[in-house]
């Protein structure tokens, strides 16, 4: 079988309709057929192309602009394929030029190449092509070339380049300025195709928060009312929604200003009033109330108990909106984890810990019942003995909060894994909670097995089980040694400083909870509100 007449049968897959399909082939051999095909059609000279080799020409533009996730690989650079679409693109102008009337270019093609150049990888200088190629097609349309208008998925492409481009104001100001000139074609009635939707404005809401720049979450705000506006002339196409103000909401939590949490909370109050008031499409999300939350955590100095109250009252907000049968206000283990941390850093609260534990429960219920989403973790367990070991008081109120946080650790045994944090926590939970010295030593001496059978001895952990034991006994767990550096590694193998991190978001905002559960162990200064 020839080359050609193989690479013939591979461009049958395609369809204007379905795209590019699979073919089973191996990768290189797949780029092969495209890049054989291609170079046999750029190379001829003008004028000589068939109706079926112009056909063919469409559909390799497509097929390099769409190919599949196999080739997306160190065989097949994003360059090369959108060098290829527009060498295609080139080379049926040159044919329509040289007197070809089967040579069309339509606005497909064209953005096949700018779809290519958005995927390319190559950022801001792709973004800057297909900005000029957009540009260069409503001109050409406005000249009278109706073949090359510019429809919806021309300037979502032009915006999407963008929104990969670096995260830079820059970046945002080059999106936002597209979608301003796409409403303004479409409203002074120079291209009919160019009605924006609500999908073109949550590409460029993302890009404004992404930026975090001091305009972003003003310029968020900005676009939502401006969505409103278009809406209300009777554009069907915008409609603001739940995402567009989550969206802005982020914004305003990554900027660091200091009104952040007031100004989301006002947003979160206004989507609340209008969901009541019949506009289902602003009702918070689950989305919704986790950034609402975590701006407190964002903004929260030192130990607050009205912070936490607040915390806890909208996430029993959203649990019960969620037991009335609203999935879309599923919680998770995340925003659980974070109202019991709000909780154990609230020392300024009688009893706090009993207000931590009491999250923990609702946790593990709503688990139970069968929502996997909130499974709680080893995070959950050690902010609730966080908050035990900060328990200041009488010795009976010292002694309710140990027991307590026994019962939470043995849980975590069972349910979860401790780590060197947990074991830190509850050192100090036995040198601050308990007030006989020989039950400290007894049971420090238990749970020195544990930590170093789990090789979890975390240096938070050695220096309260110093705290937590006599002299004498000190010594003895550890066969003398005193420096942590010198103990065995057996015993220290685990540690969260010794294992690799996960990188993807939701972790590192997983990890930052827990980082600040473990900061509980530093604090002993009592602080009471009067």
């Amino acid at each position: 079988m020839t080359w050609k007449r193989t690479a013939l049968l591979l461009l049958a897959t395609l369809s204007p309709t379905s795209g590019y399909v699979t073919t089973g082939l191996p990768a290189h051999t797949h780029r092969a057929f495209l890049r054989k095909l291609t170079d046999d059609i750029c190379n001829t000279s003008p004028g000589s192309l068939s109706l079926e080799t112009c056909h063919t020409s469409h559909m390799l533009m497509k097929g390099w602009a769409e190919a599949p996730e196999k080739l997306q690989n160190h065989q097949f650079s994003g360059k090369e394929r959108a060098m290829a679409v527009e060498g295609l693109l080139k080379r049926m102008i040159d044919e329509r030029i040289a007197g070809n009337e089967a040579a069309i270019v339509n606005t497909h093609d064209y953005n096949a190449v700018m779809k290519s150049w958005a995927m390319s990888g190559e950022q801001s200088a792709a973004a800057l092509r297909v900005e000029e190629i957009l540009n260069m097609m409503q001109e050409m349309y406005e000249r009278g070339d109706e073949n090359v208008k510019p429809n919806l998925q021309s300037f979502q492409i032009a915006i999407e380049a963008w929104t990969k481009a670096p995260d830079d104001v820059n970046a945002a100001r080059r999106a936002h300025g597209i979608l301003e000139w796409m409403c303004g074609v479409y409203t002074s009635g120079k291209n009919d195709l160019a009605a924006p939707d609500t999908t073109c404005f949550h590409m460029v809401l993302k890009k404004w928060a992404q930026s975090k720049n001091l305009e972003s979450p003003i310029m968020t705000e900005q676009l939502i009312m401006w969505m409103q506006h278009l809406e209300s002339t009777g554009l069907d196409s915008v409609k603001s929604d739940t995402m567009c103000f989550n969206i802005a909401m982020s914004a305003w939590l990554k900027s660091g200003d200091l009104c952040a949490e007031r100004r989301i909370r006002e947003i979160f109050e206004d989507m609340e009033r209008a969901s009541r008031s019949g506009h289902s499409n602003f009702k918070p999300d689950a989305g919704t109330y986790n950034i609402v939350i975590s701006s407190m955590a964002a903004t929260a100095r030192g130990p607050d108990g009205r912070a936490a109250r607040r915390a806890d009252k909208i996430l029993s907000r959203m649990e019960h909106g969620f037991l009335a049968g609203d999935e879309t206000l599923r919680p998770d283990t995340i925003v659980f984890n974070q109202v019991i941390n709000f909780w154990a850093k609230a020392q300024s609260f009688r009893g706090h810990f009993l207000k931590a534990r009491d999250v923990l429960d609702r946790q593990i219920a709503l688990h139970e019942s069968g929502v996997n989403k909130c499974k709680p973790d080893v995070m959950s367990y050690t902010s609730v003995i966080a908050a035990c070991a900060s328990t200041f008081g009488s010795w009976g109120e010292k002694k309710r909060a140990f027991e307590l946080a026994h019962k939470t650790f043995m849980e975590c045994c069972s349910r979860s894994k401790p780590n060197d944090v947990t074991y830190g926590l509850m050192f100090k939970a036995v040198s601050r909670l308990i007030q006989s010295k020989k039950e400290q030593n007894r049971y420090s001496r238990t749970l020195f097995g544990l930590t170093c059978d789990d090789g979890m001895l975390g240096e938070m952990a050695f220096v309260r089980l110093r705290e937590a034991t006599s002299k004498q006994t000190f010594l003895e767990l550890t066969n003398g040694v005193t420096n942590y550096s010198d103990l065995p590694e057996e015993w220290k193998c685990n540690v969260r400083q010794k294992r690799k991190e996960s990188k993807s978001p939701i972790n590192r905002r997983a990890r930052c909870i827990h980082e600040s559960a473990s900061s509980c162990a530093n604090i002993d200064e009592p602080i009471f509100v009067h």
